[in-house]
């Protein structure tokens, strides 16, 4: 079993480090499944292109195609864009009850104590958790998330091929190079640091079949 010692002395070295959260923490699997059958129509678009960014209902699937085709030839550029889909944790989301388990568990006493274990910080809370999925075409360019402390990625994708893209790769500013390549799979938590490095990452254009997810839970963590 992995040691939170071990995970602590990666974190120190790298600035990020990708572990098993079952491991520790019980109840993923079944936090998995709750957001995996969450109805479509919350999941809205979230899209950044050279003209703004924009979060679109569902319900406006041809106005986001039309700023996921800028985004996407924005990214062959060589620019900064996104586009995917996503719930956020605001007043409009508190009644769906799959997200707010994702924060309470992010947020739990166990999983923060993990986290002042493998990071050596002490976070005082989350301060900001959402759910993403990417559908075929989607993508994330490479960027570092904003200061505060640090971040976490919990995956929670089942039985995804590498060759469906979605990839995690991980570009630390120092070495100029993907030091890591992180193929989706469920149940992994990946945690990086946002203040003391920069963690440069990105996730590779999804190319899977229709009706495939690639699921996650996100949050940010304040000191």
């Amino acid at each position: 079993m992995l040691n939170p010692d071990y995970l602590h002395e990666r974190f120190k070295v790298d600035g990020y480090v990708n572990f098993d959260l079952r491991l520790f923490v019980p109840g993923i699997p079944e936090l998995a499944e709750g957001i995996s059958c969450i109805e479509e129509g919350r999941w809205s678009f979230i899209i950044k292109n050279d003209q703004g960014e924009y979060d679109l209902p569902p319900g406006e699937r041809d106005e986001a195609e039309r700023h996921h085709l800028i985004a996407d030839q924005d990214r062959e550029r060589g620019g900064f864009a996104f586009s995917f889909r996503w719930i956020p944790d605001t007043h409009e989301n508190c009644d769906l009850e799959a997200l707010q388990q994702a924060k309470q568990v992010l947020g739990s006493a166990c999983v923060m104590d993990l986290l002042r274990a493998v990071t050596g910080r002490r976070p005082s809370g989350v301060s900001q958790c959402y759910l993403s999925w990417f559908e075929p075409g989607h993508f994330l360019g490479t960027h570092c998330d904003p200061g505060q402390s640090f971040g976490v990625a919990l995956n929670l994708t089942k039985d995804w091929d590498p060759n469906f893209g979605g990839v995690t790769l991980l570009v630390p500013e120092h070495e100029g190079a993907v030091s890591s390549c992180l193929v989706p799979a469920p149940y992994q938590l990946l945690v990086f640091d946002t203040s003391v490095r920069r963690i440069p990452h990105l996730v590779s254009k999804v190319s899977a079949p229709a009706g495939r997810k690639r699921l996650a839970a996100i949050a940010r963590y304040r000191s």
